[in-house]
């Protein structure tokens, strides 16, 4: 534990807190009090949590203070065929990292995102790729990322 706050990986137990922090994510991202289809949302978050925890698909870290949940990170291994620079294939996305604004500046996003890395290299995970916000971006390059100019990105859903 330190200074007041303690670090655990979550488990289903969790998933209302971690819904609860990705909502808060969002609606900070998108400058808004509350996400269009928020409800939606919720009930999407849940069914995915409530799958994907036990499966091993997303793992997630949470930082508990005063008896609470404060902040979370997230991990989505997956797999592709190897690739220079990547010779095992095992590849894994960062989500869901998110601090209250009260609990900020005090590391532990960096413990988390510690906790995170650490786990992926015990997983054999060749490469981390993440989205960073304007805020979160100092963190993640602290930790030896590069942004990469060659992504692109296209949404599907919804039509």
């Amino acid at each position: 534990m330190q200074a007041g706050w303690s670090i655990r990986k979550a488990s289903v137990e969790d998933v209302d807190e971690l819904i609860r922090l990705r909502l808060a994510l969002h609606r900070t991202t998108r400058g808004v009090e509350k996400l269009e289809d928020e409800e939606s949302l919720v009930e999407a978050n849940r069914r995915y949590f409530a799958r994907a925890l036990p499966a091993g698909q997303f793992h997630a870290w949470v930082a508990v203070a005063e008896g609470r949940v404060v902040a979370c990170s997230g991990l989505v291994p997956f797999e592709r065929p190897p690739m220079p620079g990547n010779a095992v294939g095992l590849e894994a996305y960062i989500i869901n990292m998110y601090t209250e604004p009260g609990w900020r500046g005090r590391g532990i996003a960096r413990a988390l995102f510690t906790e995170l890395v650490r786990f992926a290299r015990e997983l054999g995970v060749g490469r981390l790729l993440l989205h960073a916000t304007p805020d979160g971006r100092p963190l993640y390059e602290s930790m030896g990322f590069k942004p990469n100019p060659t992504a692109m990105e296209w949404t599907l859903w919804p039509e």
